[in-house]
């Protein structure tokens, strides 16, 4: 099935500035800000605040660096470390000169890290604050010519130093249509990690959707808790760059600090999972606070359950959002939009999903074998198309050609479902499927309903030997901290709820799921331990 897009935006790529231009790559979103709002914050952190204007005169300097260093168009610059000023004045330097930032994730082990400067082969390498440790990985690649730390070390040259004494003029170099504007690597739960690719159009496109979603504007200040080396989290601070809006840097440590956070800094676009969300609701002084500030709610990675919803809305009183995509699709190609979210319970049926298509954005549900479109209720694979679509896999057409058909649309390896007013449900991963005695189960239906139960904090549902049925379903569950459920009770709770062949059959206790650096869930790793 494929659904047709709501009205396209006025700009199909980035939004427009009170200038009336358009800005077509990542260096233009700094480049008319800081001449439309200068003294404006840009970056808000701990310890201090970076207007557009220093921002502006930081990049500037970071690609005079990479000339002088010898760096040309189109080489890569990667940056490794936490979400910092430094971070975003060496992805728009690198832009104003013409190479290619390249955002890697700092939580990787030093192995990780050089099997990708081996793969991407930058010239130059910054690393974050603490992050010295991987200055002698990163200086032992071939490629690199240039180590930068923003801490001292002894394998590399001080961020400080690197920078003194460089001119602050912009090179005003113009990147292609077609050139690669920004990559990312993904998070290898499927083999090594790939490069992803993006396109100043890519990007634009993106951008166009989640400036015309989120009402940001010189007024906003959007927590920026999601790493950048995440598509979202940088598709949120470049959207709060284009904007005007300052970006707040601070890294809450628990609900409760969160709360703190959002109330001192007056915050109007927070970021959180469901279950943090949950664990808020928990907290006194979260229904004593003042939300009057608070404008978004953005949420995602799992389903809201209903009662937090109703119980969130009420107490913050702001808008609630959700998307879906991938960072082979620049991020969020799906909105399940505040009217969504309704507590009147006329939109429950809807909270399951991950919305409609977003406005330009083509979404296809497939039969993954032959490719053609299925009708609303019927599973499938989600096919994504048009300008969100990345460019390529760096240096891997056989990944490419796996990933993009010939006639342009990305295959997301995610099972999925339209209903009849052409809302998106997602059924895992298609090689998460459980069959169990011959029926296909969903692992993504079993862990929303048992989501809703309140003692539940987080599962993860995945398929385990059976005798008599060939797979079974079993639920590995974190129990809110406090409460207490047994197996019995989530088991009768998912059999109230939803036909009993899809049930799990077991549950087991866990303290936390494992993770991956980038924060993905490894159910290889509980196929592993619990199959």
């Amino acid at each position: 099935m494929s659904v047709p897009t709501p009205p396209e935006y006025k700009d199909p790529h980035y939004s427009l500035h009170a200038d009336g231009t358009r800005v077509e790559d990542l260096a233009d979103i700094l480049r008319k800000r800081a001449a439309a709002t200068p003294d404006l914050p840009a970056v808000i952190t701990p310890t201090g605040t970076t207007s557009f204007r220093e921002l502006d005169l930081e990049a500037n300097r970071v690609a005079q660096a990479l000339l002088r260093d010898g760096v040309v168009a189109g080489d890569r610059v990667s940056y490794i470390g936490e979400n910092a000023p430094s971070f975003l004045a060496v992805m728009y330097g690198a832009s104003k000169m013409g190479a290619i930032p390249t955002a890697l994730n700092f939580r990787l082990a030093p192995a990780e890290v050089d099997y990708i400067l081996g793969d991407g082969e930058p010239a130059v390498v910054v690393l974050g604050a603490e992050q010295e440790r991987l200055a002698e990985v990163a200086a032992a690649v071939a490629s690199v010519h240039t180590v930068v730390t923003v801490d001292d070390g002894p394998h590399s040259r001080s961020y400080d130093a690197w920078l003194d004494g460089v001119d602050d003029t912009d090179p005003g170099y113009r990147r292609g249509p077609d050139d690669t504007a920004l990559m990312f690597y993904s998070s290898g739960t499927t083999g090594r990690p790939k490069g992803i690719e993006l396109t100043g159009p890519n990007l634009g496109q993106a951008l166009a959707a989640m400036h015309y979603l989120l009402e940001l504007d010189t007024t906003a200040v959007a927590l920026a808790p999601v790493p950048f080396f995440h598509v979202s989290g940088l598709g949120l601070a470049l959207v709060t760059n284009l904007n005007g809006g300052a970006l707040l840097l601070r890294n809450p440590t628990s609900p409760a600090d969160l709360c703190r956070i959002l109330q001192e800094d007056r915050v109007t676009h927070a970021v959180a999972v469901p279950t943090v969300i949950q664990f808020l609701m928990s907290l006194p002084e979260v229904h004593e606070a003042d939300w009057s500030h608070l404008r978004y709610m953005i949420y995602g990675a799992a389903p809201m359950p209903e009662s937090v919803l109703r119980e969130a809305t009420a107490v913050m009183g702001c808008k609630f959002l959700q998307s879906y995509g991938l960072t082979e699709s620049t991020g969020g190609v799906t909105m399940l939009s505040p009217e969504d979210h309704a507590t009147d319970g006329s939109t429950t049926h809807r909270l399951r999903s991950v919305g409609r298509p977003m406005p330009n954005v083509p979404v296809r549900i497939v039969d993954p074998e032959t490719l053609e479109d299925l009708p609303a209720g019927q599973r499938g694979e989600v096919l994504i198309g048009g300008g969100h679509v990345m460019k390529r896999y760096w240096r891997n057409p056989g990944a490419t050609d796996a990933s993009i058909t010939p006639d342009g649309w990305l295959r997301s390896g995610d099972g999925g479902s339209f209903d009849e007013d052409g809302y998106l449900y997602l059924h895992d991963r298609l090689k998460d499927m459980i069959v169990s005695g011959g029926e296909n189960v969903y692992p993504a239906e079993i862990e929303s309903v048992l989501t809703g139960h309140p003692a539940v904090a987080q599962v993860a549902v995945v398929g385990v030997p059976s005798e008599r049925w060939g797979e079974s379903p079993l639920a590995v569950v974190v129990a809110v901290p406090g409460q207490t459920v047994t197996e019995a009770e989530l088991i009768e709770w998912a059999r109230e709820r939803m036909a009993h062949f899809k049930c799990p059959t077991a549950v087991a206790f866990v303290e936390a799921l494992p993770l991956n650096a980038s924060g993905k869930l490894l159910k290889t790793e509980l196929r592993s331990r619990f199959g």
